[in-house]
């Protein structure tokens, strides 16, 4: 009886872990992005001239002259003001955009392209509406604008530049792969979503890579491996591009997640010196990729360190945060919890997608 009875609490304790681990992973989204999005486009030497350093939810940063005016380039660059609207515990159309396909996903039971368009637009025109900027990438509006025309999801992605649109949002489908155990349906879906938006075929292996990294950190892999399977991965779905192609062409994911791999000890100034921190997918997600790996058993600290090298620091801070959440679950501070908007929006969808475990079997897909 005493067996049964100690069984039976630890697959209770399991099902909470786990549980938290879901709401983790979209909470720490929002507040890897919440924590970036005061300073997104900075320079790290800019963070540090007018900030010092970040270390937890603040104001949208605006430097004034002695007469008033602002100030829009300093020694290190543009200062760029990309967010209207915006204050303290906000995010950005990273975890907008995590919301409209995990709110998707909820709704629907599956992964329906149709109703995550209509998601995605809705989640744009009401940032529209309030004349609220949440930082929609080009590439990422040229495909909603063509979404909200007429044109199915199947034919809307954009060819630009290679954008980090896909790897930011693309949690919720390495969640739902998780609790049905549908992960060959995932991969294939996350594959359809990323070119829903984007085009570019690396930006297409960034978004199929966050979902098989979130369903990974969920089962328990370990560093080693997670660093090995990320090239590995990466190149089932990239596809090699001509130099030429549309004037972008920078390089392959693959090959600078190999540099990742084989370079997971260097520091993080030699890291970022070579792949920078731009909203480039060759930039952003792998320097986010060797953070996480590096900060592997020091997370927040890991977090804290990624968004104070700026660049697209709303987006890094958002997969960043949505890894750690995936792989620890809540232990973010609670003074960030406390500033985060929205908040319980975010618990209740995870704990819906938490919830299709228990409906799984009836799960039409």
């Amino acid at each position: 009886m005493l067996k049964e009875i100690l069984k039976q609490s630890g697959e209770i304790y399991k099902m909470n872990s786990m549980k938290e681990r879901y709401i983790a992973t979209l909470v720490g989204c929002a507040l890897g992005d919440t924590l970036g999005m005061p300073v997104e486009g900075w320079k790290r030497e800019q963070i540090k001239k007018y900030v010092g350093e970040i270390k937890k939810p603040i104001e949208p940063v605006k430097v004034f002259d002695e007469d008033g005016n602002l100030i829009k380039e300093d020694e290190f660059g543009k200062l760029k003001y990309y967010l209207k609207g915006l204050s303290k515990g906000d995010y950005t159309d990273d975890t907008a955009l995590t919301l409209a396909l995990a709110e998707s996903i909820v709704e629907t039971g599956r992964i329906n392209l149709v109703d995550i368009a209509r998601k995605h637009i809705k989640e744009y025109d009401s940032c529209l509406e309030k004349s609220v900027v949440k930082g929609f990438g080009c590439t990422t509006k040229d495909a909603i604008n063509n979404l909200k025309s007429g044109i199915s999801p199947l034919e809307s992605g954009v060819i630009g530049g290679p954008g980090n649109g896909p790897a930011m949002k693309m949690s919720p489908i390495g969640l739902f792969m998780d609790v049905t155990g549908l992960y060959d349906y995932g991969m294939h879906f996350a594959e359809l979503v990323s070119k829903m938006t984007h085009l570019d075929t690396r930006s297409i292996a960034s978004g199929v890579m966050q979902a098989h990294s979130i369903f990974a950190l969920l089962h328990d892999i370990s560093k080693e491996n997670f660093v090995d399977m990320m090239p590995k991965v990466c190149l089932k779905y990239e596809k090699p591009l001509r130099k030429e192609f549309n004037g972008y062409y920078m390089g392959d994911l693959t090959s600078r997640l190999i540099w990742v791999r084989d370079n997971k000890d260097v520091s993080c100034d030699e890291a970022h010196n070579y792949l920078g921190s731009s909203s480039n997918v060759l930039s952003s997600y792998p320097f986010t990729l060797f953070m996480f790996q590096k900060f592997w058993n020091d997370p927040i600290t890991g977090l804290i360190e990624t968004v104070n090298y700026g660049g697209d620091c709303d987006t890094t801070g958002a997969i960043y945060g949505t890894l750690c959440g995936a792989k620890n679950g809540m232990i973010f501070p609670e003074e960030w919890v406390k500033e985060l908007k929205e908040f319980e929006r975010l618990k209740a969808v995870a704990e819906k997608l938490y919830s299709l475990e228990q409906r799984k079997e009836y799960l039409k897909v």
